[in-house]
């Protein structure tokens, strides 16, 4: 035992020391010893990092993976959230306008079997929304969300939505005609399920069920005479909604979500407040200390 421990810790000697050499490269040989400390502290800061993020990613990831379901998302209820409680605490988020008149129509427009159109699933009157009841006022958050998709060549993939790190969907699109967007982009702001019941008279479900929904910020195409595709060696242009907008922030079933995406900042454009008029808010998920967008991004295709 004693032998062995002592083998270890030569090894451990040795991997050190070629570390040194390594960081060594990297200073300008002045203050040398000094210049490698501070490389070594920002190589551990980068591995504590990466460790809390693959804690972060799975921490919702009790299921076993299983590419044939349409997405895949925790039953966990260890993060509930009083629905009440947090619109209170966000009364100055505009993301917040309407948000349980809007969630309650999800849900009862789903309940409804209504179809997807828009960016809704249907508008109900008061009274119609008040025949929604949500289990304690209890909305339970998941920090990740599995979608599992079919790629170009035909294989079976999946992937991980996280608002802090993947938050970008998209989905097919209801319009018509023959200038028709065929999908629509979201950015996802928070992942939600909850136990719902409804006494809606055309309601078929009278027992309470758990329903799974995704809280996001639409995008929109770039309006004017921007054109993309093969034909113009451009990149879809889109941006995000005003949300002044009525239906710039929504909720969605994530069995609507084809797939995550990948965006890419129009730089030369700059960036603009006048899109969230807000200096903090729930919607600047991938950078909470941001005061403003970019005002387009290309879709990475």
């Amino acid at each position: 035992m004693l032998m062995r421990s002592h083998a270890n810790l030569n090894l451990k000697g040795e991997l050190a020391h070629h570390l040194v050499k390594q960081l060594y490269g990297r200073t300008n040989k002045r203050d040398a010893t000094k210049q490698i400390g501070q490389h070594i502290r920002q190589v551990e800061r980068a591995q504590k990092r990466a460790k809390m993020e693959t804690i972060n990613l799975n921490i919702d990831d009790t299921m076993e993976q299983d590419l044939d379901v349409r997405y895949q998302l925790s039953n966990s209820r260890k993060h509930p959230v009083n629905i009440y409680t947090y619109i209170c605490g966000n009364q100055h988020d505009p993301a917040f306008k309407g948000f349980i008149p809007k969630l309650k129509d999800h849900l009862l427009g789903r309940l409804l079997n209504q179809g997807y159109t828009g960016n809704m699933y249907g508008e109900f009157t008061e009274e119609e929304r008040n025949t929604v009841r949500i289990a304690g006022e209890q909305i339970y958050h998941c920090k990740t969300i599995r979608i599992n998709y079919t790629t170009y060549d035909v294989r079976r993939d999946t992937d991980t939505i996280n608002p802090r790190t993947y938050p970008d969907i998209m989905v097919k699109s209801s319009e018509t005609g023959p200038h028709a967007q065929p999908f629509w982009y979201a950015r996802v702001i928070g992942i939600f399920h909850a136990s719902v019941l409804s006494c809606h008279p055309e309601v078929t479900e009278r027992s309470t069920c758990q329903m799974d929904f995704l809280w996001v910020r639409w995008f929109g195409v770039e309006p004017g005479r921007y054109h993309h595709g093969f034909r113009y060696a451009c990149l879809p242009k889109i941006g995000f909604v005003e949300s002044t907008d009525k239906y710039a922030f929504t909720f969605l079933d994530p069995a609507q979500v084809i797939r995550g995406f990948h965006l890419i900042a129009a730089f030369s454009e700059g960036r603009t407040s006048a899109l969230l008029q807000a200096t903090k808010s729930v919607a600047w998920v991938l950078k909470p200390e941001e005061e403003s967008n970019w005002v387009n991004f290309y879709m990475n295709m």
